[in-house]
């Protein structure tokens, strides 16, 4: 168990290179298996000491009520297998929870004693140097940044990830600053380790984050200032501090313009904090959102992994500039409000409400004023950040850590040696055969379970990164064919096969191709429209998969098909413009300009200020020959309306004029490519300006020399007098 419970601070350091989502599966099966053989172990143990059974206090009812609350949401919810499992993006589901509630107690259980729990904390605080030196490779540029060009994410690969846990470490090394005997000069190690660790939260640039640590320490200094009573240095130090930091935080508001804060990428992200910037606006419409799913679903919500039924159905149109699709509502609190109602969020309270009481109320666990205000302060940091941001395994180890840590100095007193020795003489006494038989069962469970549960999934999600390959797309059938690699891994039906179908399907519109063979396209096309039928019919209110479903079967002319998906994906998310739009332009595509008006009319006039709906009511109206009505909708589109929908419609519909106007005005604004130069050749010989034409034509060829070929061909089509083939 302790061999165990000591790697799980490295974890973190753990990136799965070769598997798909390489920051998230590996540390999460490395996890679970940790745990399931921590599990067996502790079966053993406790056969052979009842010490080592758990011990009731108010911490473990309140995570016990968590898990217990959070199992009936999920197999209430929308889609129970979903929520169990999750998602290899994830990693969740309450096959995690699960887990973290036995990592919990094993926890509380195993490790008794104030010096084992003492060096585990040294431990992770050790796991977070090693990731810090890896933050300052990347900072210093010897090592990539994964997310973005510059915010910090380490082996997270999300420098939110990365900023949590850096927040945990910091309290944490503070933590162990006080709680570790002055005598010793080691403890002058812990600020060093604060340090690194701030360093590298600066560096994230998560303002959530920093909030976090900005309240905690807040909240730290206040508690020592008020009941520090026993440490009269340390409580004047502390308000001194707390004075400091108002003043401080003061300052920043009042200079947040000053040329320093502004070239400072942290500073900047921190000072530009407002109500009404878009990120902001984004919080507030997701969290709308998420309220009205609760209102709902009130008790036990939609379970886990469904915030996306929640997101479909209450879409807000005015989030068309956001990612498209969205499973979590970026805010802890909402994200147990949807997914465990108002008892899951209340029980998940609860842990935090348990730990505050034991700290301040019970007084078994021998915590001095000063580490229970830092404790206090570090529970404030992390709920703070949880407002802004969703949780994550790395973070959830840390704090199931503490959970653990607090349950067992404080459910009983820590155990003498002499306790031990009679305990282990006890053990000795049990009869040989009965341990061997207990051992061996116990074995052979936890081997089936670690199959089960990760072996199987994790061989399926190597298969999948490797059938995503160039060179492993297709592969031999053992008779000499070609056989799709995909096919196995979404065969096998276990939780990361909606992913696997998704990528299959990319692969499947790339067959269109015209140089790939008509006998694959057919063989991709069979298998993933097969493979979302099997999708729909375990998940039909999935707006995402009947949105994924409609596209593709557009995609390849099946358009009765995909007009019965777009229909269905349009009733699920009656808000969501991009299901309009996508159906308007396989309207546009099939000649049905009427209804392509009709049904792009309804997205646009769902949020205007959409640039992508505003070009594709342009585009419609200019098919319907409306270009009277289309004008106006261009004018509000800026560099938009010269989207390369815009000049084919009006190509198509016999504006050449006005494609001649729009594309020179394009070139005029020092945005054309050599393509835009094919569109205005192909202007001039449709109003019979041949000499102007011929010079577009050479002028596309001398800013892309790869269009020479394409050129050639055009020149002549023009020197000919016949139509110009559309070049785009």
């Amino acid at each position: 168990v302790l061999a165990c419970m000591f790697a799980t601070p490295f974890i973190c350091l753990y990136v799965a290179n070769e598997m798909f989502f390489p920051f998230i599966t590996g540390k999460n099966f490395v996890f679970r298996v940790l745990v399931e053989v921590m599990l067996g172990a502790w079966v053993v143990l406790m056969f052979l000491d009842k010490e080592y059974r758990p011990r009731f206090s108010w911490i473990l009812a309140a995570a016990g009520a968590f898990l217990v609350a959070i199992t009936i949401a999920d197999f209430h919810g929308v889609n129970p297998y979903k929520s169990f499992w999750s998602n290899y993006e994830r990693m969740e589901g309450l096959i995690t929870h699960i887990h973290l509630f036995l990592y919990f107690i094993i926890s509380g259980s195993v490790l008794l004693t104030d010096k084992v729990w003492y060096w585990f904390w040294n431990t992770t605080l050790a796991g977070s140097v090693i990731t810090a030196m890896n933050g300052f490779s990347q900072l210093s540029g010897r090592e990539e940044i994964h997310q973005s060009a510059t915010r910090l994410d380490a082996t997270f690969g999300n420098s939110a990830y990365l900023a949590v846990y850096t927040l945990f470490n910091i309290f944490l090394a503070t933590f162990l600053f006080f709680r570790t005997d002055k005598k010793t000069g080691v403890r002058f190690v812990y600020p060093i380790i604060g340090f690194l660790n701030l360093i590298i939260l600066f560096y994230t640039q998560t303002r959530g984050t920093l909030l976090g640590l900005v309240g905690g320490a807040f909240l730290t200094m206040g508690l020592v200032a008020v009941f520090g009573k026993e440490f009269p240095k340390f409580r004047r130090y502390a308000a001194y501090s707390l004075g400091a930091l108002v003043l401080l935080v003061g300052l920043f508001i009042a200079f947040r313009h000053a040329a320093f804060i502004q070239n400072s990428p942290t500073l900047q992200r921190m000072a530009s904090i407002s109500l009404s910037d878009s990120t902001t606006n984004s919080r507030f419409m997701i969290w709308n959102m998420s309220w009205q799913g609760f209102k709902e679903r009130p008790v036990f919500g939609w379970g886990q992994e469904n915030f996306l039924y929640v997101f479909s159905k209450y879409y807000n149109p005015k989030m068309w500039n956001q990612e498209p699709w969205f499973d979590r509502s970026h805010d802890v609190f909402f994200d147990w409000l949807v997914a465990g109602g108002a008892v899951g969020l209340l029980t998940y309270l609860s842990m935090f409400g348990a730990l505050i009481y034991v700290l301040w109320w019970k007084k078994k666990h021998h915590f001095s004023v000063i580490e229970r205000s830092i404790m206090t302060g570090l529970l404030a940091g992390y709920f703070i950040h949880n407002i802004f941001v969703f949780d994550n395994l790395t973070s959830y180890i840390v704090f199931f850590g503490i959970l653990g840590y607090i349950h067992a100095l404080s459910a009983e007193e820590p155990k003498s040696e002499e306790k031990k020795v009679e305990k282990k003489k006890r053990g000795e006494e049990l009869e040989a055969g009965d341990i061997a038989v207990a051992t061996v069962v116990v074995f052979a469970l936890t081997a089936s379970l670690i199959y089960a549960v990760n072996i199987r999934n994790w061989n399926a999600n190597l298969d999948l990164i490797n059938a995503i390959r160039p060179d492993g797309v297709l592969v031999d059938d053992g008779h000499g064919n070609k056989k799709i690699a995909l096919e196995d891994v979404v065969n096998r039906g276990l939780f990361g096969t909606g992913e696997a179908r998704e990528q299959l399907a990319q692969f499947a519109v790339q067959t269109l191709d015209p140089r790939i063979p008509e006998g694959l396209r057919k063989q991709f096309f069979d298998l993933t429209a097969a493979q979302f039928a099997d999708e729909l019919k375990n998940d039909p209110e999935n707006v995402r998969t009947q949105s994924f479903t409609a596209t593709f079967y557009a995609r390849f002319g099946q358009y009765d098909k995909a007009l019965e998906h777009f229909q269905t994906a349009i009733k699920l998310s009656p808000n969501r413009q991009s299901n309009y739009l996508d159906l308007g332009m396989m309207y546009i595509s099939m000649g049905r300009y009427p209804d392509a008006e009709a049904v792009i009319k309804q997205a646009y006039n769902l949020e205007p200020a959409n640039t992508d709906a505003g070009v594709a009511y342009a585009t419609a109206l200019i098919y319907n020959k409306k270009l009277d009505v289309a004008q106006p909708v261009l004018a509000t589109l800026g560099q938009s309306a010269f989207d390369s929908r815009v000049v084919n419609a009006l190509g198509n519909a016999g504006y050449f004029e006005q494609v001649v106007a729009l594309e020179n005005e394009k070139i005029a604004q020092g945005l054309a490519s050599g393509r835009d130069y094919f569109s205005l050749a192909g202007g001039y010989a449709s109003l019979g300006q041949k000499a102007k034409a011929l010079e577009a034509v050479d002028k596309a060829v001398s800013v892309d020399a790869s269009l020479k070929d394409q050129g050639d061909q055009l020149k002549a089509q023009i020197g000919a007098g016949r139509p110009v083939t559309k070049q785009r």
